[in-house]
């Protein structure tokens, strides 16, 4: 099998209504990991998602799923599962007649570990899947997409719904999921806060264009803050790929979306500023947010 799960080339996909979801977009995700593909909503990561499932067209650019195209292809859809908020099941299936479906269409679905799971989040396989809340079946949804053990499983926003003690328990069961048997996640989600910990990579995109495809671990070491002065830090960023950059009554701070070599902790602390590490979190809020603070400022004004 290929080593490359998925490779997208000039990706494109536009609907008739709006502006494109997604635009020239260009990627490959290579191997085993857990890639977070994260945006704000309305970025275009469910349409990125559908179009590796096979379930949309693109409208120009080329998208390859283990080195074919996943449209009407049994080859590549056999190896992939997608999970995604809102699934539609019959009105009166109860989640264990949904369980045996998940057995039939795929062969390494782990039937056993699917009931363990549902044990341990107490749901009730005699319970009818329209009956449950929407956190309930967003579980329900991550365990049958999780048993059915697949080359490369998407999942789209799978923890809709929950509340904070069950979407810790998901991430948990995931990562170790991963461990025990390792292979290709796209897990999306505009709360990165969440993922960080169990991540591989992150695929970023904004507006339906790609701003960043890399490591976890690189992205932690890819950019820093800097505080204090503002005049010592405008002399610090002249040539340096700053990000973002704000004015207080006290001083400035400014984000600089390189890495922080020796010298640039010693020029800081010799300018006496302050250098301190950007969480990957903070860093895709910084490359993706529209500068309104000043229009935020605005609200408060007292009239003259």
């Amino acid at each position: 099998m290929n080593d490359v799960a998925i490779k997208a080339t000039g990706l494109t996909k536009a609907y008739s209504w709006n502006k494109p979801a997604l635009e020239d977009i260009g990627f490959t995700v290579e191997g085993t990991g857990i890639t977070g593909l994260v945006g704000r909503n309305g970025a275009g990561k469910t349409t990125l998602l559908k179009l590796c499932a096979g379930l949309l067209d693109a409208t120009a650019g080329q998208l390859e799923v283990w080195g074919e195209d996943p449209r009407d292809n049994l080859s590549v859809l056999s190896r992939l599962v997608y999970s995604y908020p809102n699934l539609k099941y019959g009105q009166v299936l109860k989640l264990r007649d949904i369980l045996h479906d998940y057995a039939t269409l795929f062969p390494a679905f782990d039937r056993e570990f699917a009931q363990g799971l549902i044990s341990y989040f107490d749901l009730n396989a005699k319970q009818r899947y329209k009956a449950l809340s929407q956190g309930m079946a967003s579980t329900f949804n991550f365990i049958c997409a999780l048993a059915c053990r697949t080359p490369l499983t998407l999942f789209d926003e799978p923890t809709l719904g929950m509340d904070v003690t069950v979407r810790r328990a998901v991430y948990e069961i995931l990562l170790r999921e991963y461990n025990e048997y390792p292979r290709t996640f796209i897990v999306s989600s505009h709360l990165m806060s969440e993922l960080e910990g169990i991540l591989t990579d992150v695929l970023l995109i904004d507006e339906g264009k790609l701003v960043l495809h890399d490591t976890i671990d690189h992205l932690r070491q890819s950019s820093y803050l800097l505080e204090g002065d503002s005049e010592a830090l405008d002399r610090f960023c002249q040539g340096k790929n700053v990000i973002y950059r704000k004015q207080g009554e006290t001083g400035a701070a400014a984000v600089i979306f390189e890495e922080a070599g020796e010298g640039c902790v010693q020029e800081a602390g010799a300018r006496g500023l302050k250098l301190s590490a950007v969480r990957p979190e903070d860093l895709c809020v910084y490359l993706t947010r529209e500068n309104k603070e000043g229009e935020l400022e605005c609200l408060w004004q007292k009239a003259s």
